[in-house]
């Protein structure tokens, strides 16, 4: 083999062992935004669990164009203040104790600092008027990447019928 082959190939193997760390590297940072993602999910179930509207604050970006639908609601809530008044008002305000158990991993698709998540979730609690209640939901969120946060855009949850 002469110089002129031999440098070619080690140059053709550096360039192939470089684009393998990117890509590896691409495929680490997916790996870490969804567990990211995840951990933004169960801080989501976990604040909705303890009702307490400071713990929800946390896990929503506070903007006008956030929106909520929770499966009582008739309409939308959009914008944090109504988003945060349905939370209060809507889902604070009817539970005394409310426990979520997600039934299987969240689908989480990940595009350009935005996540879409989509899960199927069990229900358990107790109203204000002491009624005992269980049932599942399906919920679809959006989330914004924030520096290393996921803050979410919009909720929907729908009851599956029994």
């Amino acid at each position: 083999m002469n110089r002129l082959a031999a440098r070619a190939m080690i140059t053709v193997s550096v360039l192939f062992v470089g684009v393998a760390l990117l890509a590896g590297d691409g495929i680490a940072q997916q790996r870490s935004d969804s567990d990211n993602v995840n951990a933004a999910i169960n801080a989501f179930h976990a604040a909705l669990s303890s009702l307490d509207i400071g713990k929800m604050q946390n896990v929503w970006a506070q903007e006008p164009y956030v929106v909520l639908i929770n499966p009582r609601d008739k309409a939308p809530a959009v914008g944090w203040d109504a988003v945060k008044k349905d939370w209060q008002d809507g889902v604070f305000g009817f539970w005394a104790e409310l426990k979520l158990s997600p039934k299987q991993a969240p689908q989480i698709h990940i595009n350009q600092g935005m996540a879409q998540t989509t899960g199927v979730v069990g229900v358990e609690g107790k109203n204000k008027s002491g009624q005992a209640l269980s049932f599942t939901i399906i919920e679809t969120q959006v989330y914004e990447k924030r520096g290393d946060r996921w803050l979410m855009v919009s909720h929907h949850a729908s009851r599956v019928p029994e």
